[in-house]
């Protein structure tokens, strides 16, 4: 069987290195010319870094990751302490796996690097695809046919086979605005001490600063709920200080982290409605082009490579693709509207102005940890697909 996935990103190029593993024939089809340093920052919790260890990354992935040692959630104003949560070797032999940091372009170029020779074809923009009960034909922008057994769209926020397949979507502005950027840490170490993630939670607003690049940048995000409308994208740049405006009156240490950002990407938040279904026929989705959700839980890559690894283990249980993605497709779409919404209300949460609610959520973090020793997130990352795989007779 011949895969052919649109989209070279974290979720495309994750599913290839799984698919390959499993001995199957697969083509990567990036519109982009070459491999660019795009975004900023992302986590991958140890729900997504189990499956990359199975698929031998773990050692290469740790050299341009960041391991945390703790979480702390802290007031707006001040900055004082709301709730601390340690992680670090305790939390990886919990979950069996670490929590990795990382600046995207580095973990991008691991997983690229890490693919078979011709396995990835850059500069190819697909404009159309057809099927029938053989195969499916993509069609380039430039007239090249390329011919596969069956095809999966990852490519992005904005699939363009989405929009051709299953129809264009209307996504509704959630008023929210995502300030991403990052600084050397010669700038910034005095301010923020290692394997430490700090969250700053207020009114309308929260920001989040860690370690990434193997500890030689900063991350410094944050976002705004009452903002005026902007366009939907992670690479549109504009300027730091309009970030540092939105969070004037706010812990001066988080204001001057933000303020040493050089260069600010700035994406609105839009919401989607779930789709029905995923996969039509020999096509199927994957990643953000399938779920793209709020990133208030720091699930969105690690849904694609959630995704990607069940792909791979249902493709090469079934001969028949279709049959392939119908398993693929009812194992994951649950899971993933689950984090879709959780991921919004985790928004509502950290956004409490100063109040009763606000003192409210305060007292349970004063307790959480009894329940929940590795913190707000211990439930997303204690589930590993490999046991809903099994649960679906699926080696």
């Amino acid at each position: 069987m011949k895969i052919a996935i649109v989209g070279g990103g974290i979720g495309g190029v994750t599913a290839a290195l799984a698919l390959v593993r499993k001995g199957i024939q697969v083509e990567v089809l990036e519109q982009a010319a070459t491999i660019e340093p795009v975004g900023a920052s992302l986590q991958l919790g140890p729900n997504a870094m189990r499956l990359l260890a199975d698929l031998g990354l773990l050692p290469a992935l740790r050299t341009v990751g960041v391991r945390p040692d703790a979480v702390d959630f802290v007031r707006w104003d001040d900055g004082s302490l709301l709730l601390h949560t340690e992680l670090g070797e305790a939390a990886e032999r919990h979950f069996g796996a670490p929590q990795l940091d990382f600046f995207r372009p580095d973990l991008h170029r691991v997983l690229v690097d890490a693919l078979p020779p011709g396995v990835l074809r850059l500069g190819v923009r697909i404009e159309r695809v057809e099927q029938d009960d053989a195969g499916v034909m993509l069609v380039a922008s430039g007239g090249d046919e390329i011919r596969a057994d069956a095809a999966v769209a990852a490519d992005g926020i904005n699939s363009r086979l989405r929009q051709r397949l299953w129809g264009a979507d209307d996504p509704v502005f959630s008023n929210t605005v995502v300030y991403r950027g990052v600084v050397p840490r010669e700038a910034v170490e005095h301010l923020h001490p290692d394997g430490l993630n700090v969250y700053w939670l207020g009114p309308n607003r929260h920001g989040v600063s860690y370690w990434i690049g193997g500890g030689r940048l900063l991350a410094m995000n944050c976002a705004v709920r009452d903002a005026e409308w902007s366009q939907e994208s992670w690479t549109l740049e504009t300027e730091p200080a309009e970030a540092a405006e939105a969070f004037a009156g706010w812990d001066p240490y988080l204001v001057e982290r933000i303020r040493l950002v050089t260069t600010t990407l700035r994406g609105a938040v839009f919401v989607r409605t779930g789709l029905e279904h995923w996969s039509f026929g020999r096509m199927t989705l994957l990643g953000d082009a399938a779920h793209a959700m709020e990133p208030f839980q720091a699930q969105g890559a690690a849904q694609a490579v959630e995704d990607a690894y069940v792909l791979a283990a249902c493709v090469s249980a079934h001969d028949d693709p279709v049959d392939a993605f119908g398993v693929y497709e009812r194992i994951r779409m649950a899971r993933a509207e689950e984090l879709q919404e959780s991921s919004a209300a985790a928004a509502d949460v950290f956004y409490l102005p100063d109040g009763e609610e606000q003192r409210a959520r305060d007292a349970r973090y004063a307790t959480l940890l009894a329940d929940l020793p590795f913190g707000t997130r211990q439930p997303i990352w204690e589930y590993d697909v490999r046991d809903a795989l099994a649960g679906a007779g699926v080696a």
